[in-house]
């Protein structure tokens, strides 16, 4: 959708959300403030790079924002 806008893309890490609403739980368990926080990277361009070259930076970038023991297993 961003490409064919031509729209940049800004991409979000969401730092520590697990402590506040464990997996578990239907419902947050805690207040987030003092446990979570979103990281607010810089823009992707999109004019000019392809789906896979798009998903590759902003995944890139989302997780360059997490903690080591909230990044994915797999790379």
């Amino acid at each position: 959708m961003a490409i064919k806008a031509g729209s940049p893309i800004v991409p979000l890490s969401i730092v520590g959300s697990g402590k506040a609403h464990p997996s578990n739980y239907i419902f947050p368990r805690y207040p987030s403030k003092g446990r979570c926080k979103v990281i607010i990277h810089k823009p992707i361009e999109t004019v000019g790079r392809t789906e896979e070259e798009l998903s590759k930076l902003v995944r890139s970038a989302i997780m360059s924002g997490l903690p080591e023991d909230q990044l994915p297993l797999e790379n």
